[in-house]
């Protein structure tokens, strides 16, 4: 689940909504080429212009995504995981005494897979199997594309990519196009399987 918050010309609306309709406005995005990127949080934030271009001409309308349970600090051992079950083929498995995530060859251990799951960071379906949830999946876009600091015209992102601009702001427009940019081939990268199991729940 995520929080949406509308920004329009007559004022905001906001409200709970459902992964599918996340991942909906995600697409719409996409395919009107709006300006959107992943957030730290594993939310997103979506920007357009107003169709009507007279006295609201400089309002920007947005739309904020921002996930019941913030993705929050993502270390080394978490990603490695998130990335093997990001794999396919996970499985959340029941024994006497354990309940465990097995992502191919590897056995996670009960506690982070419980902690995996408390943090809404992967679903399990009816049969047991397991997949990021898109909080996590934009949560680590975002991680994978965050600024990480720079001298006065530069801006650098953690990727590797570098801005270089005239000034400050100048360069963190440039790195906001890169985040935009890695953003739309996220969604774009998204297959039928992954919305048809956001869906189902």
């Amino acid at each position: 689940m995520f929080h949406e918050t509308i920004v329009h010309a007559c004022g905001a609306s906001e409200g709970p909504v459902s992964e599918s309709h996340a991942l909906m406005l995600l697409r719409r995005a996409l395919n009107r080429r709006y300006g959107f990127e992943a957030t730290l949080n594993g939310g997103a934030s979506i920007r357009w212009p107003p169709v009507d271009l007279t006295a609201q001409a400089n309002v920007l309308r947005s739309i904020t995504l921002k996930p019941e349970t913030p993705v929050g600090t993502l270390d080394d051992a978490t990603r490695a995981r998130l990335a093997l079950i990001g794999l396919g083929d996970a499985r959340h498995v029941l024994t006497a005494d354990a309940r465990h995530i097995v992502a191919g060859d590897t056995q996670i251990p009960m506690g982070e897979s419980a902690r995996l799951r408390a943090r809404r960071l992967v679903a399990v379906d009816r049969g047991g199997r397991v997949r990021l949830t898109l909080a996590a999946r934009l949560g680590l876009l975002a991680h994978d594309h965050a600024q990480t600091g720079g001298p006065d015209g530069f801006a650098m992102c953690s990727c590797g990519f570098t801005a270089n601009a005239p000034t400050g702001e100048a360069a963190e427009t440039v790195l906001r196009g890169h985040r935009q940019a890695v953003t739309a081939r996220f969604v774009e990268s998204i297959d039928a399987a992954y919305a048809a199991a956001i869906s189902s729940r």
